[in-house]
């Protein structure tokens, strides 16, 4: 359990590029290829893999990350160790998930409830997190798809709108092979 936590955390922090199709109002629709989801971001992200050995096998996150204004949008796949997948229920790796979000700065959780998402269940939490430059909040959707996490994390300086994070998030699309 805390090895998976572990996972998470460091892979929670490598936020994250990728062609792209620009759409109206300057958001872009990023559909990686081999990736199971298509999301819009309000300006063209940036990629980066991350790669980490474990006992269990090396584990590879994918980021897309995106800047626009006062906010930080990213889109993550994580490959989940196949012995977390094989011994721990979808909820419980979602609560694990919400752990880590929480334990990177210190974060204080303000609202987590359920989401769906393509018929896929998942989670949203609001949460605050405790940045040395200033609080921040943030807002992410996570599930866990054919032994992947999947996250959609926005982030905002403390007190500045959420209405761009809403219109990332509302983008989601989770696709299959």
């Amino acid at each position: 359990m805390r090895f998976l936590s572990a996972i998470l955390v460091v892979l929670a922090l490598a936020w994250p590029a990728i062609s792209v199709a620009q759409t109206g109002g300057d958001w872009h629709r990023v559909a990686p290829l081999g990736e199971h989801f298509v999301v819009k971001m309000p300006s063209e992200p940036e990629r980066s893999v991350k790669k980490t050995s474990t006992f269990a096998g090396t584990v590879e996150d994918v980021s897309y990350r995106a800047r626009h204004r006062a906010g930080t949008y990213i889109a993550t796949r994580v490959d989940l160790p196949g012995v977390a997948t094989f011994f721990m229920s979808d909820d419980s790796l979602l609560e694990e998930i919400r752990k880590s979000f929480l334990e990177q700065g210190d974060g204080v959780e303000k609202s987590y409830m359920d989401v769906e998402r393509d018929g896929y269940a998942g989670k949203k939490l609001d949460f605050i997190r405790k940045m040395p430059d200033g609080d921040e909040d943030a807002r992410a959707e996570f599930f866990v798809v054919e032994g992947q996490m999947l996250s959609f994390t926005g982030i905002v300086p403390q007190g500045h709108s959420m209405e761009d994070i809403d219109r990332f998030l509302a983008t989601i699309d989770i696709t299959e092979d």
